[in-house]
Parts: C-alpha cells; sequence; structure tokens
C-alpha cells in the first residue's frame, strides 16, 4: 500500500469523514491562498462542516493566525 494510502486511511478513520470528502477538501485547499485570510476562513468552515464540529470565530481567528504565521506542525504523522 502506498504512504498516501496509508495516510488517507489514518485520516478516515480518526475523523469518520469518508475519503472522497478529504480529497475534495485537500483539491479545495489546492485552489485556496493561504496569505489570503479569507480563503483561509473559507477552507476552515468546509473542514468543519464537513466534520460536523461546531468552531467559535475566536478558534477560527487563532487557526487563521497559526496558518499566516506558518505554525502549522511539520510532522503531520503526529497530527493523525
Amino acid at each position: 500500500m502506498k504512504d498516501e494510502d496509508v495516510l488517507l486511511d489514518k485520516v478516515v478513520k480518526k475523523t469518520n469523514v469518508n475519503k472522497g470528502e478529504i480529497l475534495k477538501l485537500a483539491n479545495d485547499l489546492q485552489s485556496k491562498d493561504l496569505n489570503n485570510e479569507n480563503d483561509i476562513k473559507d477552507f476552515i468552515m468546509s473542514v468543519a462542516k464537513v466534520t460536523n464540529k461546531p468552531i467559535t470565530p475566536s478558534k477560527v481567528d487563532k487557526l487563521v493566525s497559526m496558518i499566516k504565521s506558518n505554525k502549522i506542525p511539520k510532522d503531520i504523522d503526529k497530527m493523525v
């Protein structure tokens, strides 16, 4: 099995979101400008919707700040 498949399977198992939705989010992210606050917020809200997780405006702002300042964990394996 490819590394990408293993990672995708881990994400599916941890989030209970199907592969199709995860791939759609990944494709959507590729079209976003991560220097544009509205694009970042739009993507965060898309993720919250797909995962059925409520998100507060303050948490959105915190995530936007983390993304814009490049403070996202580099080791994706630790995230899943």
